[in-house]
């Protein structure tokens, strides 16, 4: 009977001995371990941190996606330092043009006659790391744009954008504009007559001579730029500096009311305040061009390409340093460093 009692005991001692290990692994995040609740949020807080502030996920070999015109464009950021797609989509000319075919930015940037290449230097070092984006418009009629573009923004959001532009010190004073970046409107009319003007962009930095202009443009009451409720602006940013980048930064509230907003800094100094309606009646807002758009020099406009005796070779230009903000954010957010 006293044996009986005996190898009880000893069962329950034993039992009692591995619970106790159990548990005492089971607290310490041994093997096998998920981690305690807080340890996840923590983690999880840590990764949607990194998401927002535009960090790029490791290369699993999948081509990235590119983004349709009512895409989001979000919180990014691009020195342009490899040869990858990142979101851009690539626009050369237009539909009739055999390399508008090619949608991937990587491919372009790769060749070596290619319109919109990556190189590693302009002339000048690069603004941000070691290589820029190069974006060329051949002297010839029907050569009129380079560009590469983002995803659109909500109707009535705030955003913040940075870039720095390189104008080669052979730069040609054209006094026939060139857009070099633009927020493009996403236009309600899809019968909009092709290259009338309707898409005038709501926003659009350009140099025309020898000075850079920021254009305007908004309808209160439609979803085009003319016709009742049409409105326009052009602002004087001063001169151009051939052979050095200019870093600039434009903050908008983007609504056909009142409440529109653009502010735009130049070289570190604020240049523009302007305050009222700014783009179209749209179920989106606009979306951020940047390279190069010289529309006098479209196959239809014969005569304006004739009159443009001032350019006798193509237009280059140099974009790096690209820091966009969907929502609140700030000058240093954003700013070329």
């Amino acid at each position: 009977m006293r044996q009986t009692v005996r190898n009880r005991s000893r069962t329950v001692l034993a039992v009692a001995a591995i619970t106790t290990m159990v548990l005492t692994v089971s607290a310490c995040g041994g093997s096998g371990s998920t981690g305690t609740p807080s340890s996840k949020a923590s983690a999880s807080a840590e990764g949607k941190k990194h998401k927002h502030k535009g960090s790029k996920a490791p290369s699993t070999g999948t081509a990235p996606k590119t983004p349709g015109p009512l895409e989001p464009a979000g919180a990014f950021s691009d020195g342009f330092e490899r040869a990858a797609d990142n979101g851009w989509r690539p626009t050369i000319n237009d539909t009739t043009d055999p390399q508008r075919a090619q949608t991937s930015l990587a491919a372009l940037e790769a060749q070596p006659n290619s319109q919109i290449r990556q190189v590693s230097s302009p002339g000048a070092p690069a603004r941000d790391g070691g290589h820029a984006l190069q974006m060329t418009v051949p002297h010839q009629l029907g050569s009129f744009r380079s560009e590469v573009s983002r995803g659109s923004v909500p109707m009535g959001s705030e955003d913040w954008y940075g870039f720095s532009v390189y104008l080669p010190s052979n730069w040609q004073k054209d006094p026939q504009s060139s857009i070099l970046a633009q927020w493009h409107a996403v236009l309600n009319d899809p019968g909009k007559t092709k290259g009338n003007g309707d898409g005038s962009p709501p926003v659009s930095l350009s140099v025309a001579g020898d000075h850079w202009q920021m254009k305007l443009h908004w309808n209160t009451q439609g979803g085009i730029s003319s016709g009742p409720g049409s409105g326009h602006k052009t602002i004087d940013l001063g001169a151009i500096t051939p052979g050095v980048w200019t870093d600039f930064v434009l903050h908008a509230k983007w609504s056909n009311t009142s409440a529109g907003l653009v502010q735009l800094w130049k070289a570190g100094h604020q240049v523009m305040d302007y305050n009222g309606p700014i783009d179209y009646s749209a179920q989106v807002g606009p979306y951020f061009k940047l390279g190069i758009y010289h529309p006098d020099w479209k196959s239809f406009k014969k005569s304006k390409y004739q009159q443009d005796t001032t350019a006798t070779g193509p237009i280059v230009v140099y974009d790096d340093a690209v820091r966009t903000i969907e929502g609140p954010g700030t000058y240093a957010a954003v700013a070329p460093r």
